[in-house]
């Protein structure tokens, strides 16, 4: 049994049923469409005012009230938290690795994980711009693997590496 067997309701027509003055609600309602919000009476329209418009909440910001650019979304729950929860992720757009200051990298965070880059069908991987080797000491090159590639410090670079 709810704690209020009716709406929440005062005798005022004229003020919020809610004013958290020290918070940041300044007002509260229920609306079934942002057409009753945008009824309500121009006297209970404060910035901060928290309607509840179907079952999606906003915050009003101040400015036009009918303005929907001037109501905030919050609290709905949608979307990701964290990129690992998708678990086929794409890019709409270029990935940048650089914030103006820091040029950052790609890396995996599992000890002698690879990274793979594997386009669909006949795509090819283009790497546009200069591409480094590490380089290695002539007489100590790395353990050799099949398909690899590597540098010595004699400015040899050495491709298709296999140990047989």
């Amino acid at each position: 049994m709810p704690i209020f067997p009716g709406p929440v309701s005062h005798n005022n027509p004229n003020a919020p049923i809610l004013d958290a003055t020290g918070n940041q609600v300044k007002g509260f309602g229920f609306f079934a469409n942002t057409g009753e919000r945008d009824a309500l009476n121009s006297n209970l329209r404060v910035s901060g005012f928290l309607a509840i418009v179907g079952t999606t909440p906003f915050i009003y910001g101040g400015g036009t009230w009918t303005d929907a650019n001037n109501w905030t979304e919050i609290g709905t729950g949608s979307g990701l938290n964290n990129v690992v929860e998708d678990t086929s992720p794409q890019l709409g757009g270029d990935l940048d690795l650089f914030d103006g200051t820091t040029a950052f990298k790609i890396t995996t965070t599992q000890t002698n994980g690879d990274i793979q880059f594997t386009p669909n069908g006949t795509g090819k991987i283009n790497l546009d711009g200069v591409v480094e080797f590490k380089v290695f000491p002539a007489g100590s090159p790395p353990a050799a693997f099949q398909g690899g590639m590597y540098a010595d410090d004699n400015d040899d670079l050495y491709f298709g590496v296999d140990s047989e």
